[in-house]
């Protein structure tokens, strides 16, 4: 009895001793905000006890293109479509719930409905009426809810592989998603994030991961630990996602650009054809040499077809656009 309870006593030192070895702490909230934000940054009151962090970048005077990047993701995510676009282009961008600078949402609520507040929050703050809503993976999602939710805000929307598609084809998370499904992950994540699974993840979205340079590994592994990011990740996974929402996607009244990494492994090229299929008049661009984040791996690509569709949209009144591409 005494050499079993001596054997227990020995594995809970191991494991309390490994919990502080491989943790890894939050990191300080004004030294992110310090190193993270720049000149454009801004942060707002959302109405509900928290702060949105956005940039309000570009040619003020041009179509304004409301970024939303995507789970687990940041607004630096957009920097190298913001530097191709800005000067013709207005660009908004923000960090959402649980991401970035943003941090958790006061209340817990990361629904669509919250996280579409949140962006119509920012676009009230900058003075912008309507915008073309440019989203990837979840960002897409959100950007086609919105298209459904507050149609007289949207422009139009450029979907980069957009999550949401309801298909035979399964979506495989990445590294870091699945973690956070797992019960242990549950446990372990909000204390325990090593920056080589952060990197792992990233590479799982890359379709060439040695264009993942070590400062967007660290960009990314810091603002992941910024003080309640992590459990807000854990939560959102918690969120109902509302499949249901799928069947109304055809009946999106603006024009639509679809962007996709032929290379995607987290979202199939599948789901862009599914969305195609779906959404009448829609345009569809697939990118040979690129995974799930193509604004980062091939941004002249993205930066390019993104400007060329809204000068296309914007001269022929974008409706009827969509009306004889559908006809």
């Amino acid at each position: 009895m005494k050499t079993t309870f001596r054997i227990l006593l020995a594995l809970a030192v191991i494991l309390v001793a490994a919990f502080f070895i491989f943790r890894t702490p939050d990191t300080d909230r004004t030294e992110m905000i310090a190193k993270y934000s720049n000149d454009a940054s801004q942060f707002v009151d959302d109405g509900v006890g928290g702060q949105i962090h956005y940039r309000d970048e570009g040619n003020k005077n041009g179509p304004a293109i409301l970024l939303i990047h995507g789970s687990s993701s940041i607004l630096q995510t957009w920097e190298p479509v913001v530097a191709l676009l800005g000067d013709k282009y207005r660009l908004i961008s923000l960090d959402l719930y649980g991401h970035g600078l943003t941090g958790p949402q006061a209340k817990g609520d990361y629904s669509a409905d919250a996280n579409i507040a949140a962006a119509v929050k920012v676009l009230d703050t900058v003075g912008v009426e309507q915008a073309y809503w440019v989203g990837n993976s979840m960002g897409g999602w959100l950007s086609w809810r919105a298209g459904l939710a507050v149609q007289d805000r949207v422009s139009g929307l450029v979907l980069i592989d957009a999550s949401g598609a309801q298909t035979e084809e399964k979506i495989k998370p990445y590294l870091g998603a699945r973690l956070a499904r797992s019960s242990v992950g549950q446990l372990l994540l909000p204390e325990i994030t090593p920056k080589f699974l952060v990197r792992s993840s990233l590479e799982e979205n890359f379709a060439q991961p040695e264009r993942l340079t070590d400062d967007l590994v660290t960009r990314y592994w810091e603002l992941l630990r910024f003080p309640g990011n992590r459990r807000a990740t854990l939560a959102r996974g918690r969120t109902p996602r509302e499949p249901e929402k799928w069947d109304e996607v055809g009946s999106l009244k603006m024009p639509v650009l679809l962007l996709w990494g032929e290379q995607d492994k987290v979202i199939p090229v599948s789901h862009a054809k599914a969305f195609e299929a779906v959404i009448p008049g829609s345009k569809l661009i697939i990118y040979k040499d690129a995974g799930h984040l193509p604004m980062e791996e091939t941004p002249d690509q993205v930066a390019r077809d993104i400007g060329i569709w809204i000068e296309e949209t914007e001269a022929t009144g974008g409706q009827e656009t969509k009306l004889e591409e559908a006809s």
